[in-house]
């Protein structure tokens, strides 16, 4: 079954799926043009890449070190650990909100301003997923599809077998929606 998947640097998504981050800050990949990134899908896998992921733009305890891969193109698979539900997401144009949101993700400040100030227009997409841990974790043959500068791809993963814990418990899940939704409006 054809499944879409959110391309994250692999660093990001064990943030995601330890519920260190519960939001990702996207502006979008080249090829999705002028208009950038679109949440489109409710549900989605979490496609752990290191395309574009450097230490010097994750805090210091993102602990990157552990998180190093090879080139995209050396990949024979990848493992797909984490399924994500869609919330809510927004778009910011404040650019004093980005401040508040720092308990809420890895990103250094640098590296979430210059997402804010890339073309064409000021602003990023902040969207607050819900996170499953899936078990067990399905390896998937790397695809030439995965790579670019791109934020979604598509796979073919039977997730069916898998059970999905979620990584927070609802309760502080629920704390945590809140408080973002009070910094958001």
């Amino acid at each position: 079954m054809l499944m879409p998947a959110l391309k994250e640097w692999d660093v990001v998504c064990e943030a995601l799926g330890s519920g260190r981050q519960v939001i990702v800050i996207r502006k979008g990949g080249i090829a999705e043009g002028k208009d950038g990134l679109r949440f489109e899908h409710e549900e989605f896998v979490l496609l752990p890449t290191f395309f574009h992921q450097q230490a010097e733009r994750v805090v210091p305890e993102a602990d990157f070190a552990a998180r190093q891969g090879g080139q995209e193109g050396e990949r024979e698979s990848v493992e797909i650990r984490h399924v994500a539900t869609l919330v809510w997401h927004t778009t910011v144009t404040d650019r004093g909100i980005l401040s508040k949101l720092q308990a809420f993700h890895i990103l250094k400040p640098q590296e979430v301003e210059a997402r804010f100030e890339q073309k064409p227009a000021p602003g990023v997409q902040v969207a607050l997923l819900r996170v499953f841990r899936l078990d067990p974790p399905q390896r998937v043959a790397w695809q030439k599809s995965f790579g670019g500068c791109r934020s979604w791809a598509e796979m073919d993963a039977d997730l069916e077998s898998c059970s999905r814990v979620s990584v927070l418990s609802d309760e502080r899940f629920a704390e945590l929606e809140r408080e973002l939704r009070a910094l958001l409006g």
